[in-house]
């Protein structure tokens, strides 16, 4: 069982209420005990599923099944992680964020809620959303599109009320 989503907030970082985990990687059985937030595993059902990342343990990324007792029943070896590359790098969008004052003062803060909004007179010109201009419609146009919509006694569209072949049956 994987905890995705936690009742109570779990903090990583201040570990005083933490277990000394022994994990032993599946692939080269490199060894190294970590702290874990004890919270974690008592607010799981079961079984709680623990991804160990790159370099945590060893190497090699794997998962580690932890009982209620704080002890490793099982592992699993991950066949195919992904990545981040460098090309992917290349292509994030670019950062318009001259420093942290710009930054501070688009922020959006309001309880829970957060947003940036960037004043855009500083953005670049190609970032200018241009709307196309809607090409009017004539009165024939509309009123084969929305036919079945439009009342039998509207004036606006009464001559063709009169010559629709779809209304007469």
């Amino acid at each position: 069982m994987a905890v995705t989503k936690l009742s109570q907030d779990t903090d990583i970082t201040p570990l005083d209420n933490s277990a000394k985990i022994q994990f032993i990687c599946p692939v080269c059985k490199s060894e190294k005990a970590l702290d874990f937030p004890k919270s974690v595993i008592t607010n799981a059902k079961g079984l709680t599923t623990m991804s160990i990342a790159k370099g945590l343990v060893c190497k090699h990324q794997f998962q580690a099944f932890v009982d209620k007792n704080y002890m490793v029943r099982g592992y699993q070896r991950v066949d195919f992680e992904f990545e981040k590359t460098k090309i992917d790098q290349k292509y994030q969008p670019t950062n318009y964020v001259k420093d942290d004052k710009e930054l501070f003062e688009n922020l959006i803060l309001e309880g829970n809620y957060l947003e940036y909004k960037p004043n855009r007179k500083n953005l670049p010109k190609s970032e200018t959303v241009i709307k196309p201009k809607e090409k009017s419609k004539s009165l024939k146009e509309l009123y084969d599109e929305f036919w079945e919509f439009i009342d039998e006694k509207n004036e606006i569209f009464s001559e063709f009320i009169k010559n629709d072949d779809r209304r007469k049956s």
